[in-house]
């Protein structure tokens, strides 16, 4: 009868011990997933600045045409998207006049994770400022 028990007390710290080994294991896997994304994250944030200063390079030295040539920042990961160009409309909006020389651009960037920002250009004062960022899930 003891040896029954001391089998069965040994079977149980065995299951224990197999138990903790799997717990171990998830903790090593949640750890280096989190790592990883951080490390992407990063990477993506730095690619949003990096295409921000780009971005307003393109603006300053392009700042009269009415049209803006975005397809050279997709060779570097930028996807920009013109959302409103109050500066140069023919019927200017003249209630707000703050909304005049104002564009509104929409940048997205990354791969696996991916950023969205919303940028606003002030073209007399050259000034492009980060509205929002978001974190896109699909």
């Amino acid at each position: 009868m003891i040896l029954l028990w001391v089998m069965s007390l040994l079977l149980y710290l065995a299951w224990t011990v197999a138990q903790l080994e799997s717990v171990l294991a998830l903790e090593i896997q949640s750890q280096a997933i989190q790592v990883r994304y951080q490390s992407e994250f990063e990477k993506a944030e730095a690619l949003l600045a990096h295409c921000e200063d780009r971005l307003k390079r393109l603006l300053i030295d392009e700042s009269n045409s009415v049209e803006m040539d975005f397809n050279f920042l997709d060779l570097e990961g930028c996807r920009p998207k013109l959302i409103s160009n109050f500066g140069n409309s023919a019927t200017p909006n003249l209630n707000n006049p703050q909304m005049i020389n104002i564009r509104w651009i929409e940048m997205e960037v990354g791969q696996d994770i991916r950023l969205r920002s919303v940028l606003r250009y002030q073209i007399t004062s050259q000034q492009l400022s980060r509205i929002n960022w978001q974190i896109l899930y699909e």
